[in-house]
Protein backbone atom coordinates (compact mmCIF):
# COMPACT_ATOMS: atom_id res chain seq x y z
CA UNK A 1 0.00 0.00 0.00
CA UNK A 2 2.77 2.44 0.94
CA UNK A 3 4.72 1.52 -2.17
CA UNK A 4 1.71 2.24 -4.41
CA UNK A 5 1.18 5.63 -2.72
CA UNK A 6 4.85 6.53 -3.15
CA UNK A 7 4.76 5.57 -6.85
CA UNK A 8 1.56 7.61 -7.30
CA UNK A 9 3.07 10.68 -5.63
CA UNK A 10 6.22 10.42 -7.72
CA UNK A 11 4.10 10.12 -10.88
CA UNK A 12 2.10 13.23 -9.98
CA UNK A 13 5.30 15.15 -9.16
CA UNK A 14 6.82 14.12 -12.50
CA UNK A 15 3.70 15.28 -14.37
CA UNK A 16 3.84 18.69 -12.70
CA UNK A 17 7.53 19.16 -13.41
CA UNK A 18 7.16 18.17 -17.08
CA UNK A 19 3.96 20.18 -17.47
CA UNK A 20 5.56 23.35 -16.13
CA UNK A 21 8.40 23.18 -18.68
CA UNK A 22 7.53 24.75 -22.00
CA UNK A 23 9.19 22.84 -24.85
CA UNK A 24 7.35 24.65 -27.62
CA UNK A 25 8.11 28.26 -26.74
CA UNK A 26 10.56 30.21 -28.84
CA UNK A 27 13.22 32.63 -27.59
CA UNK A 28 11.37 35.78 -28.69
CA UNK A 29 8.47 35.03 -26.33
CA UNK A 30 10.85 34.40 -23.47
CA UNK A 31 12.79 37.64 -23.99
CA UNK A 32 9.62 39.76 -24.20
CA UNK A 33 8.27 38.36 -20.96
CA UNK A 34 11.57 38.90 -19.17
CA UNK A 35 11.96 42.52 -20.34
CA UNK A 36 8.51 43.80 -19.32
CA UNK A 37 8.44 45.60 -15.95
CA UNK A 38 6.27 44.35 -13.14
CA UNK A 39 3.20 46.56 -12.62
CA UNK A 40 2.83 45.56 -8.95
CA UNK A 41 4.52 47.85 -6.43
CA UNK A 42 4.34 46.90 -2.78
CA UNK A 43 3.76 49.87 -0.45
CA UNK A 44 5.68 50.33 2.76
CA UNK A 45 3.88 49.08 5.83
CA UNK A 46 3.78 50.17 9.45
CA UNK A 47 2.91 47.73 12.19
CA UNK A 48 1.98 48.33 15.81
CA UNK A 49 2.13 46.41 19.06
CA UNK A 50 1.45 47.15 22.72
CA UNK A 51 3.89 45.94 25.36
CA UNK A 52 2.76 46.02 29.00
CA UNK A 53 5.48 46.14 31.66
CA UNK A 54 5.69 46.68 35.39
CA UNK A 55 8.26 49.05 36.86
CA UNK A 56 11.64 47.32 36.91
CA UNK A 57 10.82 44.83 34.16
CA UNK A 58 12.88 44.41 31.00
CA UNK A 59 11.91 42.95 27.62
CA UNK A 60 13.33 42.54 24.15
CA UNK A 61 11.49 43.20 20.92
CA UNK A 62 11.92 42.32 17.25
CA UNK A 63 13.61 44.74 14.88
CA UNK A 64 16.69 46.90 14.71
CA UNK A 65 17.61 50.59 14.76
CA UNK A 66 15.31 51.32 17.71
CA UNK A 67 14.27 54.98 18.11
CA UNK A 68 12.23 56.60 20.86
CA UNK A 69 9.42 58.53 19.16
CA UNK A 70 7.70 59.92 22.25
CA UNK A 71 8.40 59.38 25.93
CA UNK A 72 7.59 60.63 29.38
CA UNK A 73 10.70 59.02 30.82
CA UNK A 74 8.99 55.73 31.61
CA UNK A 75 11.17 53.49 29.40
CA UNK A 76 14.79 53.50 28.30
CA UNK A 77 16.48 51.48 25.56
CA UNK A 78 19.58 49.61 26.72
CA UNK A 79 21.99 49.37 23.74
CA UNK A 80 24.53 47.47 25.85
CA UNK A 81 21.90 44.79 26.58
CA UNK A 82 20.82 43.93 23.00
CA UNK A 83 18.50 46.96 22.92
CA UNK A 84 16.25 45.80 25.73
CA UNK A 85 13.38 48.02 26.86
CA UNK A 86 13.65 48.76 30.60
CA UNK A 87 10.69 50.17 32.55
CA UNK A 88 11.71 52.97 34.92
CA UNK A 89 8.40 54.45 36.10
CA UNK A 90 4.69 54.42 35.18
CA UNK A 91 3.86 55.99 31.85
CA UNK A 92 3.79 55.40 28.09
CA UNK A 93 6.64 55.41 25.57
CA UNK A 94 6.44 54.82 21.82
CA UNK A 95 9.48 53.16 20.25
CA UNK A 96 9.99 52.63 16.52
CA UNK A 97 11.95 49.65 15.17
CA UNK A 98 13.08 49.09 11.61
CA UNK A 99 11.92 45.81 10.06
CA UNK A 100 13.78 46.36 6.79
CA UNK A 101 12.47 47.16 3.30
CA UNK A 102 10.77 50.32 4.55
CA UNK A 103 8.61 48.50 7.10
CA UNK A 104 8.43 49.89 10.64
CA UNK A 105 7.08 48.53 13.92
CA UNK A 106 5.76 50.98 16.49
CA UNK A 107 5.87 49.59 20.03
CA UNK A 108 3.65 51.35 22.56
CA UNK A 109 5.24 50.42 25.87
CA UNK A 110 2.84 50.89 28.79
CA UNK A 111 4.44 50.81 32.24
CA UNK A 112 2.22 50.21 35.27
Amino acid sequence: MKKKMLIGLLTVAACFSVGSTSFASDNSTMSQAASSPSPVIQPYQDFGAVINLNVGQRTWATGYSFQIITTDGSVIIEPYNDYAFYALRPGVTVIRADFGNGNWMYYSVVVK
